[in-house]
């Protein structure tokens, strides 16, 4: 179904918040903040932007979308509560990408790309893709299972370089926002019915955070 809507969608799993607008009559519109840290003031004024770019008022949405991680536990948990309470009114189907697709898409590889992020505590965030389709599911894996793994191309907005010295680094040829907007002009043509999407992103930590695991111990 390739009806086309206002979808607005926010991603802050790695460092400033990218945004992007994309709109019915075909156009599409994106922001990206400059803070590495990605204050929960400075996200709400990103969006509004984009919206006063647009001619747009947030009634004029018809979906919302979010990178849901894995990534930094701050900012995805910001992104989830900055869109759930845009949404605690609107009441709009919500859209959920997986940001670690969103790094793949910066690098506009056609071969298959693995992305590998530092996850901390001897893990790391990993996935494979080709284009936007998944070849290996974004998940947590120990630095031991990814030195297993054949070397590769991969990508990666902090690159490891010392261990994964074999592998091929591609580094992000694409600011963030406008890839999300393409990785989310896809996804939203392949969605239908809007009702089975839910009103609230969950954010995809993948591993406890660092509370949970002192909790646990």
């Amino acid at each position: 179904m390739n009806q086309r809507r206002n979808i607005l969608a926010l991603d802050i799993a790695f460092g400033p918040a990218a945004a992007c607008l994309l709109r019915r009559d075909g156009s599409i519109l994106t922001a990206g903040g400059v803070d590495e840290r990605p204050h929960s003031q400075a996200v709400m004024p990103l969006l509004e932007g984009l919206l006063k770019r647009a001619g747009l008022g947030w009634k004029d949405l018809d979906m919302l979308a979010a990178g849901i991680g894995p990534g930094s536990f701050t900012g995805l948990r910001i992104a989830a509560a900055t869109l759930a309470g845009i949404n605690s009114s609107l009441q709009l189907p919500v859209l959920e990408l997986s940001s670690l697709a969103i790094s793949a898409m910066q690098c506009g590889s056609e071969n298959q790309l693995h992305v590998i992020e530092d996850a901390r505590a001897g893990l790391a965030y990993t996935a494979c893709y080709c284009g936007s389709r998944a070849v290996l599911q974004d998940c947590c894996m120990s630095w031991k299972e990814i030195e297993q793994l054949e070397p590769a191309g991969y990508t990666a907005q902090r690159p490891d370089r010392e261990r994964l010295g074999e592998w091929v680094y591609l580094p992000p040829a694409t600011p963030r926002a406008v890839a999300m907007s393409h990785l989310l002009l896809g996804a939203s043509r392949k969605v239908g019915d809007t009702g089975i999407l839910p009103r609230i992103a969950t954010p995809a930590y993948l591993i406890p955070s660092q509370a949970e695991r002192h909790a646990q111990q």
